[in-house]
């Protein structure tokens, strides 16, 4: 709640500021060495930065056709999620910081907003002469439907519809747009390029350990909730039930939260660890160095069955998770909850792991000894090149060029 009230007073302290700048034309600084880089800029824009964009980023940059700027939110930015693609970065305070920024930016090839949130991406499209597309992996309509009982949820949909509908074109991380796009019914949905998140070839990482049954490593890394959250939005990812039925079983558990995560969420986490001898909670670790830490263990996990909460099914079935793709860059087999059909699709194609059911975490032990280990880290490294950004990163710059190409005619 204290996090909230701060956010959005800094929001309305530093709007007064920026709404007289703007007016006056003032320009913003920037960090980085765009000014000197003559290539068309490639801008990636939203609220707060995820950590498939600056990814997503670094191949573009490589491909040699273009400079990559970075415009986020100064208070909602994660360092953590960054790297060093970016040719020029901005971090606006507001929505009048953003549109001074947009005001002075120049050589603009497109616009690649990301969302969630959409408020933001949303005010880019309406403001901006230039093509502007809208990359989504999360949606928000596909949680709880279009009349959400979260009131900031419900103040997010207007702005999720029109980017979903009126953008010149959707990069769609996940299957979710598809659901919510049905679920709003009305206009054509823009063109689309199916773009599920792939790994990074740079952080591809060997795995040559042997499975000791004595001594079995289970990893975790992203979002977790402490026990006083609501369980109706939270329960998948929190662990309590999941830490004890592994510990009963002498499985080593291990937790890397995400850097986004608030210290309120974990606290109970680090006390927990005091008192199991096969959990860890570790500190959290930046994008760049996931790969390495993460090849430590012997198997990744997502256990989110949709029993666990009142997200919708549709949900479970289609969303997609930037940590499935961390585990096979680290080489790890991944233990997938069957309830995730798309991602559970995904290890069972690539041969990247297990799928489980509800009730396997309790028989893990028996589970993982059926397989040969050796064997699931060969497969997956063998194949994880076909799902990877180098491959198909050629595919975006296309879809770039034909959403430029569109424009260009429609002007």
């Amino acid at each position: 709640m204290l996090s909230k009230i701060y956010r959005v007073a800094y929001r309305e302290i530093t709007s007064v500021t920026d709404f007289i700048a703007l007016g006056l034309n003032l320009p913003c600084r920037t960090e980085g060495s765009f000014a000197g880089n003559s290539l068309p800029k490639i801008v990636f824009i939203g609220e707060g930065l995820m950590p498939r964009v600056s990814r997503m980023a670094r191949w573009v940059r490589r491909s040699g056709k273009f400079s990559v700027i970075l415009v986020a939110g100064r208070i909602t930015f994660v360092e953590e999620f960054s790297n060093d693609a970016w040719d020029g970065v901005y971090l606006f305070r507001n929505q009048y910081h953003l549109r001074r920024i947009l005001k002075q930016m120049k050589g603009v090839y497109l616009y690649h907003a990301f969302a969630p949130k959409s408020f933001y991406p949303d005010l880019v499209r309406l403001t901006v002469k230039e093509p502007f597309l809208i990359d989504v992996q999360d949606v928000f309509s596909c949680y709880y439907g279009l009349n959400p009982g979260i009131r900031w949820l419900k103040e997010e949909l207007p702005h999720e519809r029109n980017c979903l509908l009126r953008s010149d074109g959707i990069v769609a991380q996940s299957l979710e747009p598809n659901i919510a796009i049905r679920r709003f019914g009305e206009g054509t949905k823009p063109p689309a390029i199916f773009f599920p998140l792939y790994c990074d070839n740079d952080m591809f990482r060997v795995n040559t350990k042997i499975l000791d049954p004595r001594d079995i490593h289970i990893v975790y890394a992203g979002g977790v909730a402490g026990s006083h959250r609501d369980r109706s939005h939270y329960g998948s990812i929190q662990f309590h039930g999941l830490i004890g039925i592994l510990d009963a079983q002498k499985i080593h558990f291990h937790i890397y939260p995400s850097p986004s995560n608030i210290r309120a969420d974990y606290e109970e986490y680090e006390q927990i660890a005091l008192e199991k001898e096969y959990f860890h909670f570790h500190t959290p670790v930046a994008q760049d160095q996931m790969a390495t830490e993460m090849n430590r263990y012997h198997f990744g996990i997502l256990p989110f069955f949709s029993a666990h909460s009142g997200q919708s099914g549709e949900k479970y079935r289609v969303a997609t998770a930037l940590k499935l793709f961390n585990y096979i860059e680290a080489g790890l087999p991944i233990l997938v909850s069957e309830d995730l059909v798309y991602q559970s699709w995904i290890v069972s194609r690539y041969e990247a792991g297990i799928p489980i059911g509800k009730d396997d975490p309790a028989r893990l032990r028996e589970i993982i000894l059926k397989y040969d280990y050796s064997m699931l880290a060969a497969n997956l490294a063998r194949r994880r090149e076909e799902i990877s950004l180098e491959m198909h990163i050629p595919r975006l710059l296309k879809f770039y060029g034909e959403a430029k190409g569109r424009c260009d005619s429609n002007s």
